[in-house]
């Protein structure tokens, strides 16, 4: 009986692992259409004053339909690099130009946010390894809303009309990046 009870286990463990192990597949939004108009992605750096002596790195998203007259969405992803990746995971400017084409989404400008890492540190191996990720991200406070209330949003509203409205307004991330996108909403 005991044997069975253990092969039983040993065969429910297997199931789940091959299952655990099955690759995501893609949606239609995820794909390159030639039809649809293309955003612009642009790269910049940024010295923190809320978090001192820390640079990052993040990229910014502009839609094709996007409209200087006519305020837009915001949308702030932490761990900007993996989102930002239209070869990867998630490949959100593929997916946003491809909503906001189907009028789907409004034009939405998106914050793709790295964490910080110590200026005065070695360069990290991976946006993934910033000195700073676990400070700015697992810290249950305001003070990551503070950095994008008072930092980063009114360094991209100095080129872009970005709506004030908290309705146009979004933030998402993983694991801990999660974490920081529900401290900022909270607070």
């Amino acid at each position: 009986m005991k044997i069975k009870f253990f092969t039983l286990i040993l065969l429910a463990l297997s199931t789940l692992n091959s299952q655990a192990q099955e690759e995501y597949k893609q949606g239609p939004n995820s794909a390159v259409y030639e039809t649809i108009p293309k955003g612009t992605i642009t790269k910049h750096s940024w010295e923190s004053s809320v978090f001192p002596n820390t640079k990052r790195d993040y990229y910014i998203y502009v839609p094709a339909q996007y409209n200087a007259s006519k305020p837009s969405a915001l949308m702030v992803f932490q761990d900007g690099h993996a989102y930002v990746n239209n070869d990867g995971d998630f490949r959100v400017p593929t997916v946003f130009d491809n909503l906001i084409a189907q009028g789907k989404m409004p034009v939405t400008i998106s914050l793709f946010i790295d964490p910080g890492h110590g200026k005065n540190e070695p360069e990290a191996e991976s946006p993934w390894r910033a000195s700073n990720r676990s400070l700015e991200y697992d810290e249950v406070s305001s003070t990551y809303s503070d950095f994008l209330i008072n930092e980063m949003i009114p360094e991209l509203k100095k080129t872009y009309n970005i709506s004030d409205d908290p309705k146009m307004r979004a933030i998402a991330g993983l694991s801990s990046g999660a974490i920081s996108a529900f401290s900022a909403a909270w607070f």
